[in-house]
C-alpha cells in the first residue's frame, strides 16, 4: 500500500482536466449530464476538510483555500458542457473515511455562498448516515435546515429517506427533489411501489460492492 502523499500543483491541474474530460466522455456517450461528487470522502471532501488537508500552499489553511479546488472544477465543468448539465454533491457533516472539518458551519456557507455565484442545475446534500455518530463539535440541527436553506440552486436531499420522509421533507419546501440510493438498487420499481404503497425488497448489503451482478440487477420486480 503506498503511503499518502500531497499532490502538486501540477497533479492538481491535470486531475481538473480529467474531470472535464470525464464530463465530456459522458455527454458524448449520452449521458443527459454529470455530478460531481464533493461528497462522502472523496477527494473534493479531502480538500475539504483539515483532518485530510494539510496543504500550506492556495489550495489549504483556510476556509477559502480549502474550497478553491471544488470551485474550480465546477467553474471548468460549467464551461466544458454547460451548467444546465452539471449538479453537485456535498456532505457537511458526514464524517465517512475520517472527514472531519473544525467548522463545517463556516467552511460549507463559504463554499454554499460562493456556489451560489455559479448558474448549475442542482445541488445534492447528502444528511450524515445514520451509521455515524454526530461528532461532538458538530452542529446539532438538521443538515437540509442548516445548509439547504443557503443554496440558491434547486437542492436535492439525499440519504436514507423512505416515502413518508421523503414526503415530509418535500412538505417543509427546502429540498425540490428527493434521492434514494440502496432502496432504488434493492427496488428497481421503487416509484412504481411508492405509488400502490407496496413493501420492498431489502438490500443485500453482503452483495454491494462486490464487482459482480449479484445485488445489482437481479432484485425481483413486483
Amino acid at each position: 500500500m503506498k503511503s499518502p502523499k500531497e499532490l502538486t500543483n501540477l497533479e492538481i491541474k491535470q486531475i481538473i482536466k480529467d474531470y472535464v474530460q470525464a464530463a465530456k466522455n459522458a455527454i458524448e456517450a449520452g449521458f443527459d449530464g454529470v455530478e460531481f461528487h464533493a461528497a462522502n470522502g472523496y477527494l473534493p471532501n479531502q480538500f475539504l476538510a483539515e483532518s485530510s488537508n494539510q496543504r500550506t500552499d492556495e489550495y489549504g489553511g483556510n476556509i477559502e483555500n480549502r474550497s478553491r479546488f471544488v470551485l474550480e472544477v465546477m467553474k471548468e465543468l460549467i464551461n466544458a458542457i454547460g451548467g444546465e448539465k452539471v449538479g453537485i454533491k456535498i456532505s457537511p457533516l458526514h464524517p465517512y473515511a475520517g472527514i472531519v472539518l473544525d467548522n463545517p458551519i463556516g467552511n460549507f456557507t463559504y463554499l454554499i455562498n460562493q456556489l451560489n455565484k455559479l448558474d448549475f442545475a442542482f445541488v445534492e446534500l447528502m444528511k450524515r448516515s445514520p451509521m455515524f455518530p454526530l461528532l461532538d463539535h458538530y452542529p446539532k440541527g438538521d443538515e437540509i435546515e442548516l445548509f439547504g436553506k443557503l443554496s440558491k440552486n434547486t437542492l436535492i436531499a439525499n440519504t436514507a429517506y423512505t416515502k413518508i420522509s421523503a414526503e415530509e421533507e418535500l412538505e417543509k419546501g427546502i429540498a425540490k427533489l428527493i434521492s434514494f440510493g440502496v432502496s432504488f438498487l434493492a427496488n428497481p420499481d421503487l416509484p412504481k411501489r411508492f405509488e400502490l404503497n407496496e413493501d420492498l425488497n431489502q438490500p443485500d448489503k453482503l452483495t454491494m460492492f462486490g464487482g459482480g451482478e449479484k445485488g445489482y440487477i437481479d432484485y425481483p420486480f413486483l
